[in-house]
């Protein structure tokens, strides 16, 4: 904060949706004291606690003042995708897919064995997330990037550390270290990755299929820690990301559990934006396409230009089966003289049991966040959980390439457990000699 003081004029360039400051060591209780001792008047003074950015309390000061950034260069279109859903709804990706030499850009693989230990690791599927990066430095494939230089590969454990630190510790056995160096290996969570890329990822979601399913939710958490390490781990890969998972996300994940969210996005990467095509084309004006992708980031199913009867509704959120009805006021559909009309439409709805939330525009192109929280709350309040449902996935061909590496991979962890065999089998029989 003390830089703030040094320049007539501060320019804080940072992003709210990525992982913030831990407070790791510091007694929070302690600092709350320090807090309303010392900072008494100063305004929003809980936010001076070790774990909010400069750049979430410039906006605090100075929120008027934002020019956001947009445009996207590091990932692949199919990567950032699920950033996009999750985070921001307006990135515009910047790179050109046919020119990346890796043609597949998100890849899921199950692990049918693994097994999440009561410490976070999940030994199976750490070892074969080592034995694919294994088999990619082999293949030719994963020998230069676009630029001519080595495939660099890293390593986001979606649950806590120990897991990428087991990932590490198998690759440092299995691979050179000029090779470890070149490739620029590194495996961690996603605060480590903060600010950093390799070109190909390898996300670990850890959790596995639990005796009683399903797991339960992990959505934002406080502090939307959670949103903000789902949202840096999916936008550290350049060219590839693989989603490795245990579970069977279908019956373990509930429906809105980023984990799901996630696994569901590797398994048909273009589904999110398909669908908000679809259902954007039915929309009447900028301003209801808008609160639609705002929906529809939340997971909501949003439905535009409902047909009730006679009527017509300009956005329906259904889920649970319920339903909670949107207007959008002040385009040229809702000008001032169309009010009364539209009033008395919403009173005989309601009479049939209809629910409703209307948007004013001035404040919504003022502050989305704001117009959007009232709305949010009533489908708290109403149970219309987050279900959105697209069309299913087409299965393409798999990428050749994809398929050699995991064969590959396949033939590396056999070997593994082979060798692992022998060793244990000299070890027996030394012991029973002395």
């Amino acid at each position: 904060m003390f830089a703030l003081y040094l320049g007539r004029q501060t320019v804080i360039v940072g992003d709210d949706e990525q992982v913030t400051p831990v407070a790791v060591g510091v007694d929070s209780e302690e600092m709350i004291k320090l807090i309303h001792t010392h900072l008494e008047g100063v305004p929003h003074k809980l936010l001076y606690d070790g774990e909010t950015s400069i750049y979430e309390l410039a906006q605090m000061a100075f929120g008027g003042g934002v020019i956001r950034l947009v445009e996207h260069f590091r990932c692949a279109p199919n990567i950032i995708a699920f950033s996009n859903e999750l985070s921001y709804g307006d990135i515009k990706p910047l790179r050109e897919s046919s020119a990346i030499p890796l043609k597949t850009h998100v890849v899921p693989y199950r692990v049918s064995d693994g097994n999440m230990r009561k410490d976070n690791v999940n030994e199976n599927e750490a070892e074969t997330i080592a034995a694919l990066i294994c088999a990619a430095t082999e293949h030719q494939q994963y020998a230069k990037n676009e630029l001519g230089k080595p495939v660099t590969f890293g390593v986001v454990s979606l649950l806590g550390d120990k897991q990428a630190l087991k990932i590490d510790s198998i690759l440092r056995q299995r691979i050179e270290p000029a090779e470890y160096q070149r490739r620029q290996i590194l495996c961690g969570d996603s605060a480590q990755f903060q600010g950093d890329e390799r070109d190909v990822m390898f996300l670990s979601v850890v959790d596995s299929t639990p005796e009683k399913s399903p797991l339960s939710m992990r959505q934002e958490g406080p502090k939307r820690i959670l949103k903000k390490r789902f949202n840096v781990a999916a936008s550290r890969a350049r060219d590839q990301m693989w989603v490795v998972y245990s579970v069977n996300h279908e019956v373990d994940l509930q429906p809105g559990d980023y984990r799901r969210r996630l696994i569901e996005h590797a398994l048909d990467p273009e589904a999110w934006e398909r669908e908000l095509r679809k259902r954007v084309e039915r929309t009447e004006s900028v301003f209801e396409e808008r609160v639609l992708k705002q929906l529809m980031q939340g997971n909501y199913n949003v439905v535009p230009q409902f047909q009730a009867g006679a009527y017509r509704i300009d956005l329906v959120v259904i889920g649970n089966g319920k339903r909670l009805a949107i207007e959008c006021d002040g385009e040229r559909f809702h000008g001032p003289e169309k009010l009364q009309d539209d009033m008395a439409r919403q009173a005989i709805l309601e009479r049939l049991g209809w629910k409703f939330v209307r948007i004013r525009g001035s404040l919504f192109f003022r502050d989305e966040a704001r117009a959007m929280s009232p709305v949010f709350r009533r489908l708290d309040e109403l149970n219309i959980a987050p279900e959105l449902k697209g069309e299913e996935p087409s299965t393409p061909a798999e990428d050749l390439v994809i398929e050699e590496v995991k064969r590959r991979a396949q033939e590396l962890r056999t070997k593994w457990r082979e060798e692992l065999e022998v060793q244990k089998g000299e070890r027996a029989e030394l012991l029973s000699t002395q």
